[in-house]
């Protein structure tokens, strides 16, 4: 007898255990709704706050060349990370890079400044990765 009430308890406790098997969520109507405006609202968003290194800037007779040929250098030597072209009366400037911390843009800058000595780090609008 004692061993048939353990059994029957035994057996009503695994039972308790595994009755949990299925999990039914009550979510309110406007939460899938609210999901996907949030990850629409995200797509729309090309740039953040973040820190670039520029490498170089010119202005004057012949700058854009002078640019286009540092910015193939720096492709050269870091094939891996991306760089910027821009212009900003009257400078062209050369920035590399879509860091998210300073201190991702700093251990890039201690590479990139055995190559280019003149480069620093900036806060800068950065590319988003997706």
């Amino acid at each position: 007898m004692k061993q048939f009430l353990l059994f029957l308890s035994i057996l009503f406790v695994t039972n308790l255990i595994w009755a949990q098997k299925n999990v039914v969520y009550n979510i309110e109507p406007g939460i899938n709704n609210t999901e996907q405006q949030y990850l629409e609202s995200w797509k729309k968003i090309k740039k953040i706050d973040g820190f670039r290194i520029q490498v170089i800037s010119f202005s004057g007779v012949n700058s854009k060349t002078m640019i286009e040929q540092t910015a193939e250098q720096f492709r050269q030597h870091f094939p891996e990370i991306p760089f910027h072209i821009s212009y900003f009366e009257p400078n062209f400037r050369l920035r590399v890079g879509n860091f998210r911390t300073k201190i991702e843009a700093y251990k890039a800058l201690q590479k990139i400044s055995l190559v280019f000595t003149g480069a620093f780090v900036l806060k800068d609008q950065i590319d988003i990765d997706r």
